[in-house]
């Protein structure tokens, strides 16, 4: 096993040192970057880390996987970098999609207060079966049963407020004013008001609406929000001398209003539709979409796509009281991929497979932490991967059958598993166990029978003659010409090591003439950073090449940058893609020596440097 200030020291200096990284934060599985330059990172030498399991970028995010142990990885980081889980300096903005854009936000706001609402909810399970419910130790009129049912409710009840929180440490705002303006939605006095049947009016013309904001997300995120951009606001408007007692009180006075009268209703109509929609899909068919949740769980996991379902959820489980789609699909899910771990682990001879399987199955099976399993071993392997999506979905497909429900909200596993036991008795909990372990024992048998004996050589070496070569050229022969005028010196001379250690790829640097980068071949814009100093561009035979503008421009903001392309954006050879103003990047006391990489070197064949091209194949 590695050791954690190993890893911290290996992954730190891999994703380009404490220098590219604009801040840090940790989820239960991952290391959670916001770097100020994506380019650096290279994807397959992180992967090698023996400690890292996997490597996703999701939402402008570069996330580095680690399993269980990432909290101490975590922490072994921030002592090394100097770091903190706040801003460093300002990170590159990437471009990403409005969805990608709000799972990621949804997951920034819920991922630190699921210990509270697993502890809430598992404290919850533990009334259930020591209260009246079952074993009868407790009466739910004792005054122990009272206080510990208030601890279980509490994280459920104020959510709001701990949204607030959360959401403004997400968006960088006054987290003590994002917490004051949601706790008016949770003020007892306020309840009382707003669950009348007397009409309410904000300064006597302004119709509030009525509704209950206990246990609601959705309101306190558009509260938050919207406090944000009114900080902004005010900060502009209000004079250096006034900010400590003017600024604070101009902002609750209009976000607080805005938030009563407008979003808070549109919340809870988002969340209403949101729950209007599962439920409709899951009343139509329970069998067939349960079936398709579970057995596609794993990807909608990878892709973030369940952060979606988490709101509605916890909404669920607030009222009615119960959850029928999310936590029973992870269930299947969660032991499906346990299972098809061990399988393969039984099954492959490959010791390095053996070492990381065991530990990774075990951590699926008890704690429901899955990428472990995912990302090292059975989406890796493949195989192991159908075997458990067909018992996952067998096992979702049962669960609609006996419309299985979730009562706390935990991460499914077998530690959790009394979180489908039911208040009200009945036969749901027997329901889960038989699901858990018809869908462990069907995984284990699947992933045994599909994993080849020789698992590391299926997954890594390709299925052609041993005379085939390992890496075939794309063509017989490909000219990259110099896209930039210039001098044209080896990467190994450029005063950025990354780039001269040919991490990155192989090619060579530009010291420019002219500030004019022109399309060296019929192509795509793959990827045009905000900030404009580097692109990462596409042939139309499939060559990928970066062309990173200068050293350290990243911290210029665009400001020498003239774009005339953007992402998505196709070209022809020799069209005018980008102008820089060499002056003004010197002056800012930048490098402008401009490495030209291909970053797919090992896909397109031999490489070589002719005069002022890149010579691929012949």
């Amino acid at each position: 096993m590695a050791d954690n200030k190993q890893i911290a020291q290996q992954v730190l200096a891999a994703v380009g040192g404490a220098g590219n990284v604009s801040s840090v934060t940790h989820c239960m599985t991952r290391l959670r970057f916001v770097l100020k330059d994506q380019t650096i990172p290279n994807k397959d030498e992180i992967r090698k880390i023996k400690g890292v399991v996997g490597v996703n970028i999701s939402g402008g995010q570069y996330q580095v996987i680690i399993g269980n142990s990432v909290g101490n990885v975590y922490r072994e980081m921030l002592a090394l970098g100097g770091l903190s889980d706040t801003q460093n300096g300002p990170a590159v903005k990437q471009k990403v999609n409005p969805i990608s854009a709000a799972l990621d936000f949804i997951a920034g706001c819920m991922t630190p207060l699921f210990t509270a609402i697993i502890a809430g909810g598992l404290i919850k399970v533990l009334l259930v079966i020591f209260g009246p419910t079952l074993l009868g130790l407790m009466s739910d009129t004792s005054d122990t049963y009272i206080l510990m049912n208030a601890l279980g409710d509490a994280p459920f009840y104020f959510l709001p407020i701990l949204v607030a929180i959360t959401a403004s440490k997400k968006l960088g705002c006054n987290s003590f004013l994002a917490a004051m303006v949601s706790s008016m939605l949770v003020y007892p006095n306020l309840i009382t008001l707003l669950s009348s049947n007397t009409p309410t009016y904000l300064f006597g013309v302004i119709p509030v609406m009525h509704g209950s904001y206990a246990s609601s997300i959705i309101p306190a995120m558009l509260a938050t929000i919207l406090l944000k951009y009114v900080e902004i606001l005010v900060d502009k408007i209000t004079p250096d001398w006034s900010k400590n007692f003017l600024k604070p009180l101009l902002i609750v006075i209009i976000t607080a209003p805005i938030t009563l009268c407008l979003l808070a209703p549109l919340g809870l109509m988002i969340g209403n539709v949101l729950q209007v929609i599962i439920n409709t899909i899951y009343g139509f068919a329970p069998w067939l979409a349960m079936l398709l949740f579970a057995g596609f769980m794993p990807f909608i996991v990878m892709t973030g796509m369940h952060w979606a379902f988490v709101p509605a959820c916890l909404m669920s489980l607030a009222d009615p009281g119960f959850e029928l789609m999310l936590l029973p699909a992870m269930l299947c899910s969660n032991t499906a991929q346990a299972g098809a771990t061990f399988g393969a682990a039984f099954k492959t001879k490959d010791k390095d497979i053996k070492q990381m399987a065991f530990p990774a199955a075990i951590s699926a099976l008890l704690a429901g932490v899955t990428e472990p399993a995912m990302y090292g071993v059975t989406l890796r392997l493949k195989k192991p991967m159908i075997g458990a999506c067909i018992a996952g979905a067998i096992g979702g497909l049962i669960a609609g059958f006996v419309n299985l429900k979730a009562f706390a909200f935990a991460t499914p596993c077998l530690t959790a598993i009394v979180q489908f036991i039911s208040p009200e008795g009945g036969s749901n909990f027997m329901f889960a166990c038989i699901i858990f372990a018809v869908v462990l024992v069907l995984s284990f048998v699947l992933a045994f029978i599909l994993t080849p004996a020789n698992a590391e050589e299926a997954a890594d070496t390709p299925a052609v003659p041993e005379t085939t070569p390992a890496s075939a050229p794309l063509c017989d022969k490909i000219i990259i010409e110099a896209p930039i005028p210039g001098e044209v010196i080896p990467l190994a001379e450029v005063k950025d090591q990354t780039f001269a250690s040919g991490v990155l790829g192989e090619g060579y640097a530009i010291v420019p003439s002219e500030g004019k980068v022109y399309a060296p071949f019929d192509g795509t814009c793959d990827n045009l950073f905000d900030t404009l100093h580097a692109m990462g561009l596409v042939s139309d035979s499939g060559v990928e090449l970066l062309i990173h503008v200068g050293l350290e421009t990243v911290k210029l903001n665009g400001a020498p940058f003239t774009a005339h392309i953007k992402s998505g954006d196709t070209f022809k050879k020799g069209d005018l893609l980008l102008e820089f103003d060499i002056p003004a990047i010197q002056a800012a006391g930048c490098e402008i020596q401009t490495p030209v990489i291909v970053t797919n070197a090992e896909d397109v064949g031999d490489i070589s440097i002719q005069g002022r091209n890149i010579v691929i194949g012949g």
